[in-house]
């Protein structure tokens, strides 16, 4: 049976980078100002090129959460180096599951498996066995999926619907683009996303998706996958390996 998912009282999401809340920003707000319980754990620092990145861009960060109301105690920043993410695996599951043991939500939101980022897909997978183990409803959000010149947006993997849509305002509109451009250090990022077909859907609504069957995370979920282009080195095989040591 589908969950309403604005019908809980505490939420966590978990998301792999600072800036990855932007896809649920105006949902995040409105969950708070509606009187909800809303934490947000973050998993790396996005320290990819460096620790001065990662404080770089944990600074954004704050701005952003100050923006969208979320308290200091609701901040959870698992500090996880970004270039040791598939190699801490079973670090990452049990950080999720002492900090779900913490807050005790009855709702968790995570990144959905989509093939566009393997850390994203890491997190996903992390994040379904806490919420399967916990008995409480999950719901995804997209980031992106497909070879770097075809990306998608903000949108689902081909055969997956969304199961909540919040169509945005003027005034939702104009927090998101806030949002984007308090991550400055990602300025490059965002603008592709701008200057794609995405743009307008991506500044229109924000959608989700609850899972109500078990995610196969052994099968691609696109074909190609999306991180496995031309002159990258990263496979799905990897992917699997690692999941597989959890």
């Amino acid at each position: 049976m589908s969950s309403d998912f604005l019908s809980f009282n505490r939420y966590l999401f978990v998301f792999a980078h600072p800036d990855d809340e932007v896809h649920s920003c105006v949902t995040i707000r409105n969950l708070i100002q509606a009187g909800c319980d809303v934490h947000l754990a973050y998993v790396t620092s996005g320290d990819y090129h460096g620790p001065e990145a990662g404080v770089t861009r944990e600074g954004e960060l704050s701005i952003a959460l100050d923006l969208l109301g979320v308290s200091n105690e609701n901040r959870h920043l698992l500090k996880i180096p970004e270039r040791e993410v598939m190699q801490s695996g079973a670090d990452i599951h049990t950080a999720i599951a002492n900090l779900a043991e913490h807050v005790s939500p009855d709702c968790m939101v995570g990144h959905d498996f989509e093939g566009g980022h393997n850390g994203h897909d890491l997190m996903s997978y992390c994040t379904s066995r806490v919420a399967a183990d916990r008995n409480v409803p999950l719901f995804v959000f997209p980031a992106y999926h497909g070879w770097p010149e075809e990306r998608l947006y903000n949108q689902f993997v081909p055969g997956q619907t969304e199961t909540y849509i919040y169509p945005l305002d003027e005034e939702g509109t104009a927090l998101k683009q806030q949002i984007i451009h308090t991550h400055a250090s990602q300025e490059r990022f965002f603008t592709e996303i701008l200057e794609s077909s995405s743009a307008q859907l991506m500044l229109s609504r924000e959608i989700l998706r609850e899972v109500s069957e078990p995610i196969d995370y052994t099968k691609p979920p696109t074909d190609p996958v999306g991180y496995e282009y031309p002159g990258s080195s990263l496979t799905f095989a990897s992917f699997v390996e690692v999941i597989n040591r959890i």
